[in-house]
């Protein structure tokens, strides 16, 4: 039942934190990007969605610094004949372990936008680092 509470908390804290980003406009450079390893890490894709392709998550119709880098991402992916979906709310309700939900919190809690590519995510990505992990683990 602890766990499950954790999830709770961890779907909360994902939205208060898009909700924040728009409302206080808080900025974050590329240089805190701690998410893990600097890079894309593999993560469970939130409930409902595909583990294929790009999800870009940010706040929706926000006129904040967060909101502007989610759409020139879009705008370079479209100019490189990439398909993504933007997205502006995450639910992870099957995690299977405290660690994992720690995984998980410490990218969706990172500078946003939060983008997953093929099933592994990343806070604050350039547009050029998505596309790179797009090539690199498209399969076909």
């Amino acid at each position: 039942m602890r766990f499950l509470s954790a999830c709770a908390l961890l779907c909360l804290c994902i939205a208060t934190a898009f909700l924040s980003a728009c409302n206080d406009g808080r900025e974050a450079s590329r240089a805190e990007n701690n998410d893990i390893e600097g890079s894309f890490a593999s993560l469970p894709t939130p409930d409902g969605m595909s583990d294929e392709g790009i999800i870009i998550f940010a706040p929706a119709n926000c006129p904040s610094d967060v909101a502007r880098r989610a759409d020139e991402m879009a705008q370079y992916l479209d100019a490189q004949g990439i398909d993504y979906k933007l997205a502006s709310a995450a639910e992870f309700g099957d995690l299977a372990s405290r660690e994992e939900a720690e995984r998980v919190m410490s990218v969706m809690n990172g500078p946003i936008p939060v983008v997953f590519v093929n099933g592994r995510a990343r806070a604050n990505p350039t547009p050029e680092e998505v596309e790179a992990e797009y090539r690199r683990t498209t399969r076909g």
